[in-house]
């Protein structure tokens, strides 16, 4: 397979970014499988699951018998705590960290198959977030780690018990996987080793893909055509939920908990909700859409709110064009009114970034870019290591900036992870209103009231315009026929690469 590296490469789970844990993903399972056609929750390491509503809590029996790999032992409920211990450290760079810390209040042992997660809250999300429809709560083996200290580069990351299992990994270069060693408990992948290559450069990718280096890999749309020409086959995603989108790196409260303490960036131009909305308007999103993909993309109304979601609100599309829609003329007005033109140009700035799961990604920011050139704005093209940009909106350094993003996560993840105060807090647009709202959705497991929730989250954000949407996308991804028969992913989860073990060897 050949992809687009991860912004940050760590053989540490605990280490690594939401958006970097798809490079992990064959040697590890989820206590809550996903089921790669239907999206479900499925039992994987958990057989079954209760919520207990005056808990809060929820009781989880586990499988018996399940084995980590390299003769660590079997799975029990001591490698469910040592799981969750691990991701709740300060120093832990998982979205989830604030979560697993606060959410979570203990969880209780009643023995080796069977545990309670005792929470400080009613929250719905639990099943998702330590779901295999997200990344973070990869049960590793808590006798690995005893044994063996913390993982390095140099070494391995610790025992899983997925399909597959880590056989070694060059920086940079790639990673590989081998089929583990004895009948697995749930399935037996057809291929006896997975390498992931890293090619950032998408002629790269085709020309590795071509020479028969690789059998599967990401490319724009122009490149995806011409490997049709040549007889090379194009797989989908089962489930819609690929998108993406900019942010806005500017709008960050000094303190969550006092609204009125202001802002850390007051001076930013990207405060001013008319820029926002001048940035919004100023992009000709079908021209986009054709020249980049084909016109397969879906219009994005909002980031993460969607049709098929909780919190939809179908007035939004009547609404869209208005509030977004390509105006030039509209979008140089409100830069005007926002005190900018001529004679004082808006400066900005925006990163140059390859993404993993949308190849043309860095053709679409230049374009974007001109977009916004057109109207007067003078944007400055960043070209800066991933892992430093990544490392800079950990600590919300960036107060005018724009980054492209693509994400496949639930509703309630993707709002975690760029938007919320109580999240991640990756330097995106906070708002104090979105953070009450959505703790208003979770904190009941009433669907109407989630939904009534989400909704006030969705026209918050419509109106105030913190992120600049782009598109819903088809995960798509190339094949070598004679290879590969067939890969069912479901494509909506974040890093798209999930559900190794379903790829198919042609007969």
């Amino acid at each position: 397979m050949s992809l687009a590296p991860p912004g940050r490469e760590s053989n540490d789970v605990r280490l690594t970014g939401n958006t970097d844990l798809w490079v992990l993903r064959p040697m590890y399972e989820f206590l809550v499988g996903m089921d790669a056609e239907t999206g479900k929750y499925v039992p994987q390491l958990a057989t079954e699951w209760e919520e207990i509503e005056s808990g809060p809590s929820v009781r989880f029996k586990l499988r018996k018998g399940v084995q980590f790999h390299g003769g660590h032992g079997e799975f029990t409920a001591k490698d469910v705590v040592f799981t969750w211990e691990q991701m709740k450290p300060d120093d832990t760079l998982n979205g989830w960290r604030t979560f697993f810390r606060d959410a979570i209040k203990t969880i209780e042992i009643v023995n080796d198959y069977e545990v309670f997660f005792h929470l400080t809250r009613a929250d719905a999300n639990l099943l998702n977030i330590i779901s295999e429809g997200e990344n973070g709560f990869e049960i590793r083996s808590k006798a690995h780690a005893d044994a063996m200290g913390v993982p390095t580069m140099e070494g391995q990351p610790y025992a899983g018990t997925g399909p597959y299992q880590y056989k070694e990994r060059a920086q940079g270069q790639y990673i590989r996987f081998e089929r583990a060693p004895y009948q697995h408990w749930r399935v037996t992948p057809d291929f006896p080793e997975i390498e992931i290559k890293f090619q950032r450069e998408a002629s790269t990718r085709l020309a590795s893909f071509l020479a028969g280096e690789t059998h599967f890999t990401v490319l724009p749309e122009d490149l995806v055509a011409e490997t049709e020409k040549k007889g090379f086959k194009t797989l989908n995603s089962t489930l819609p939920g690929l998108r993406t989108f900019m942010r806005y790196l500017c709008c960050i409260m000094k303190d969550p908990n006092t609204p009125d303490a202001g802002w850390e960036y007051p001076d930013s131009p990207l405060m001013d909700v008319r820029v926002r909305k001048a940035l919004n308007k100023a992009i000709n999103r079908d021209e986009l859409n054709k020249a980049f993909f084909a016109g397969k993309g879906e219009i994005m109304i909002l980031p993460h709110h969607h049709k098929t979601r909780q919190g939809w609100d179908p007035g939004w599309e009547q609404r869209f064009p208005a509030e977004y829609g390509y105006d030039v003329a509209a979008a140089r007005q409100l830069l005007a009114e926002a005190g900018y033109g001529p004679g004082k140009p808006l400066n900005t700035n925006m990163f140059v970034l390859t993404l993993p799961s949308i190849g043309p990604a860095t053709d679409v920011q230049e374009a974007v870019a001109g977009y916004w050139r057109a109207v007067g704005v003078q944007v400055e093209l960043l070209q800066i290591d991933p892992v430093e940009i990544n490392n800079q909106t950990r600590n919300r350094k960036f107060s005018n900036h724009v980054i492209h993003n693509s994400t496949n996560s639930a509703l309630f993840t993707g709002l975690t992870g760029y938007f919320l105060t109580w999240g991640g807090r990756n330097n995106g647009y906070e708002d104090y209103d979105v953070d009450q709202f959505t703790l208003e959705a979770v904190s009941t497991f009433d669907e109407k009231k989630q939904d009534e929730a989400y909704r006030k989250v969705g026209e918050s954000q419509f109106t105030k315009h913190p992120a600049v949407p782009l598109f819903w996308l088809p995960a798509l991804s190339v094949v070598n026929p004679k290879i590969v028969e067939s890969y069912t992913y479901p494509g909506n989860i974040t890093g798209t690469w999930t559900h190794y073990y379903t790829i198919k060897a042609a007969k």
